[in-house]
């Protein structure tokens, strides 16, 4: 007797394994069970061992392909098990694959005849373990483990490798704000072991007042003399408000942009008047002498002016407003005089020796600080410090008009 074996078919081919030559005729009579994708059918009796003989007497038709799996049982009698070949396409890393399956054959069996490895995370669209259909379709999907971090704690989510950044967030059950930002942009695929960052974003405005400083305006005048100046219009600063946004990420400041500035009081100009009027270019003289006998003056003209007397001495300068010690507010053409010498009210024209400084008209309207300090005989009242400066001390003359 035999021992028992098996012998596998493919493609029309007959490989024998422990019985000889596939065409031997066994001596003693045999049965044979024959079953073809799970279909069993049994032959007795038989007059020839070949397997080609056993299919043919038990009905059995196979196509190029099938696989046919031969063995003997204990009892001596032959065993022929057929599994029809058909193709199944297998989608995977972006191409599609047609592998040749058996009757029987499970979605892993596919994937090994097909060369295909499974990552560790990576999904087919059928189960593997259950046998798969003829012309049937298999999608593997590559899988990504991917961490996405917010509000300090981290989530693992398996998705699928072209998935975007914002929906592998979504599948991890965090919202996003309407601000909010990701660490990676939104629309791009995510990749294995990527870790996506959820940045809250938040912002604070601040509301500040900040001055608009006024602008000097010079004007001319020629009702002032030339070299005079007098202020038409005090100057005023304005006011803006400035808002100012901060942008907070996860609670720490990371930038502050001006978003809005607007005027709330606008700024009034400086104006200044500045004189353009000429003053005559020749000193006043005398037309008349003084009585050397009386030691009195006579009444003198010069330019259309008439005065009395003349005197010649230091003059300087001050500023800074206020009343006069004659009741009048100070201004230019009020200046300050020792009352013992100029009485107040005297009207007055001033002007230096050369007549290459003019002051001009002016009426004797205060008391000056020099009275008991020094030798000056006028001070001028002048609109600035700094005019004050430029003017520092001169000789002058002052005639005592009519």
């Amino acid at each position: 007797m035999h021992k028992a074996g098996k012998t596998l078919i493919v493609l029309g081919t007959v490989f024998t394994v422990g019985l000889g030559t596939a065409g031997t005729v066994m001596a003693s009579t045999q049965n044979a069970v024959v079953t073809k994708n799970g279909e069993t059918k049994k032959v007795y009796m038989l007059t020839s061992s070949d397997t080609n003989n056993i299919l043919k007497t038990a009905g059995v038709h196979t196509n190029c392909g099938d696989m046919i799996l031969r063995s003997t049982n204990a009892q001596g009698n032959i065993e022929v098990s057929v599994r029809t070949a058909y193709p199944v396409k297998v989608k995977v890393d972006g191409t599609t694959k047609t592998v040749t399956a058996h009757y029987g054959d499970t979605a892993r069996d596919i994937l090994a005849e097909g060369g295909v490895t499974l990552g560790p995370v990576d999904t087919v669209n059928v189960p593997l373990n259950r046998p798969v259909e003829e012309n049937a379709v298999m999608r593997v999907m590559r899988n990504h483990i991917v961490t996405v971090a917010a509000d300090g704690m981290s989530r693992q989510v398996v998705t699928a490798q072209d998935t975007p950044a914002q929906q592998v967030v979504q599948l991890a059950g965090v919202k996003v704000g309407g601000d909010d930002e990701l660490s990676t942009d939104a629309a791009s695929p995510v990749t294995e072991n990527q870790t996506i960052a959820v940045n809250r974003v938040t912002y604070k405005d601040e509301v500040i007042s900040q001055a608009i400083p006024f602008q000097t305006v010079t004007q001319d005048d020629d009702t002032l003399l030339t070299g005079t100046t007098k202020v038409k219009t005090e100057g005023s600063d304005g006011q803006k408000k400035i808002v100012r946004r901060t942008k907070y990420i996860n609670g720490k400041a990371s930038g502050t942009n001006v978003v809005s500035t607007s005027v709330v009081k606008n700024s009034v100009n400086k104006i200044v008047l500045q004189g353009t009027k000429e003053p005559p270019k020749q000193q006043p003289a005398q037309d008349t002498a003084v009585d050397e006998q009386s030691g009195s003056s006579q009444q003198t003209t010069a330019g259309g002016i008439s005065y009395s007397s003349v005197l010649t001495g230091q003059c300087t300068a001050y500023t800074g407003g206020g009343i006069t010690a004659s009741g009048m507010p100070a201004a230019v053409g009020r200046v300050a005089v020792n009352p013992n010498v100029i009485p107040y009210g005297t009207r007055l024209y001033i002007a230096s020796p050369d007549g290459s400084y003019v002051y001009g008209y002016a009426i004797a309207a205060d008391t000056g600080g020099f009275v008991n300090s020094s030798s000056t005989m006028v001070d001028l009242y002048m609109n600035s410090e700094a005019e004050c400066e430029n003017f520092g001390r001169r000789a002058m003359n002052i005639y005592i008009l009519n």
